[in-house]
Formats: C-alpha cells, sequence, structure tokens
C-alpha cells in the first residue's frame, strides 16, 4: 500500500514537471541573471547592451525550458492520439533543452532597423573553446576505438570482474561528430555590423551555447569511452590491463563530470574587434 501511494505521489509530481518548466521559461528576467551573465562572459553592463542582454537571457531560457518541457511531454500527448514510442521522458526531455540551446543560438538577434551587413571578422572555435575541449572528442572516439581494438585481439577472462559495452563506441563516435557540426553550426552564423557592445552580447551568447553543446557532447561521448574501456579491462586477462582499463574507464567518468560542469564555466571572448 505504502509503495504504491509513494509512486502516485512521484507520477503525480512528475506529470506537473513540464508545467513547472514552462512557467519557469515565460518568468522575467532578473538583475542578479544580468550580473551572473555580464560576469560570466566579460561582457559590459551598460544602458547600451542591457536590453540586448535581457532580449537573449529572456529568449535562451523560455526555447531552452520549452524544449525541454516538450520533450517531457512527448510520450504523453502521442499516446492520447495513439501513436506509441518508448516511454523514455527524461531523455526526450535532456534532447528537447539541447534542440533549444541549439535553435536559439541560430536565430538571429538583430532588430529590424538594425544593419543586415555580416561582419567580415573572422570567428574560429578556439575564440569560443579551450583547446583542451576541442580535442576531447577526438580523443574520446580514439580511445573507444583502440579499447575495442583491444578487446577484440586480447585474450579473455572467463569470468570478467565487471563489463561495460563496446556499443560506447557508437555512442562516443555519434557524440563527437553531432558536437562538433553543432558548434560549427553556431559559430558560423552571420553576426551583423552593429556596435562593439552588442557584438560583444553577440560573442557572448554564441560562447553560451556552445560550452552547453560541447560540455553536454564531450561528457556523452566520454561516459562511452568509459564503457568501452570498462568491457576492455573487465575482460582483459593480463592483470595490468584489467587493471588500466578499469582505472582509465574512472577517469573517463570523470572526465565526464567536469565536461558536464564546464557548461557553466566563465569565458570571455577573444575576437572583439570590428571591421
Amino acid at each position: 500500500m505504502w509503495s504504491m501511494w509513494a509512486y502516485r505521489v512521484v507520477d503525480g509530481l512528475w506529470a506537473v514537471f513540464p508545467v513547472v518548466l514552462a512557467l519557469l521559461a515565460v518568468r522575467p528576467v532578473s538583475s542578479r541573471e544580468l550580473r551572473t551573465f555580464s560576469a560570466r562572459y566579460g561582457v559590459e553592463l551598460t544602458s547600451e547592451t542591457k536590453p540586448a542582454m535581457n532580449r537573449y537571457i529572456r529568449r535562451g531560457r523560455t526555447t531552452r525550458l520549452a524544449g525541454a518541457a516538450l520533450g517531457l511531454s512527448l510520450h504523453s500527448v502521442l499516446y492520447a492520439v495513439g501513436l506509441s514510442i518508448p516511454n523514455d521522458d527524461a531523455f526526450y526531455g535532456f534532447v528537447g533543452y539541447l534542440l533549444g540551446v541549439f535553435v536559439i543560438a541560430l536565430l538571429p538577434e538583430s532588430e529590424g532597423n538594425e544593419p543586415r551587413r555580416a561582419s567580415l571578422v573572422p570567428r574560429r572555435l578556439s575564440d569560443y573553446l579551450p583547446r583542451a575541449a576541442l580535442i576531447s572528442l577526438p580523443t574520446a572516439v580514439g580511445v573507444s576505438a583502440l579499447a575495442t581494438v583491444v578487446y577484440e585481439i586480447e585474450p579473455r577472462r572467463v569470468l570478467p570482474g565487471f563489463t561495460g559495452s563496446n556499443a560506447g563506441l557508437v555512442l562516443a563516435a555519434i557524440a563527437a561528430a553531432g558536437t562538433l557540426m553543432s558548434i560549427r553550426f553556431v559559430v558560423a552564423r552571420s553576426q551583423p555590423i552593429t556596435t562593439r557592445g552588442l557584438v560583444a552580447v553577440d560573442d557572448a551568447m554564441r560562447a553560451q551555447a556552445v560550452h552547453t553543446l560541447a560540455g553536454t557532447g564531450i561528457a556523452i561521448a566520454l561516459l562511452g569511452t568509459s564503457s568501452c574501456l570498462f568491457e576492455m579491462g573487465g575482460y582483459a586477462s593480463p592483470t595490468w590491463l584489467h587493471v588500466t582499463g578499469g582505472v582509465a574507464g574512472l577517469c573517463a567518468i570523470l572526465g565526464a563530470l567536469l565536461a558536464w560542469i564546464f557548461t557553466g564555466a566563465e569565458w570571455q571572448v577573444r575576437r572583439t574587434a570590428l571591421k
């Protein structure tokens, strides 16, 4: 009886969660949010930049949380109209949030009375991400592939201590490819020539989106890598390889955690000059 009551309470709260996200999405931007955004991305809060920052923060939050709310509701909505999909609401909500991040970063920020000419100042991924983040994705795929090869050619234990899955290689490859494509789209979006302050706001917006997409993608890729390493180490017959696989797998999980934390890291875009 108690377990059934607890299940109904949790199920009811989960059903209300998308509504809570929708309400949070439309709330006004606070002064604290503006100050945090300004400090995190090194944009000076002035009478010129404040309206643009307020507009971006509001639009970005609304799009991200609305995407998450729609994802969480997707299974229930489709079920109501007679369509059936796997009941993975948390996954759909997570994907909806990331799609919101991607979409808002591609939408033009200029108002109707602003110049439509594109800035010719070159933009590179290294302006928005540290070198370590850029090499993490191919490294994760390379280590996953190496662990898979070792798993296939090395003698295996009959009773492994722990295992993962070689499907992690596919996960790492998809995460790496999807992340690199999405952040390149964000960085390559045309940038109208306005003022130095508004260009800084636009750069900060890109940096926030790129950090969210890259941090999430790297975290997913490293989780795939950890699975491959655990599979290799769990089945490896040589003791040194057995230990190496386990330790490296744990390091990959730690790296995934650090990558997720990176989504909210402070960053000031290096390219701020106008031409």
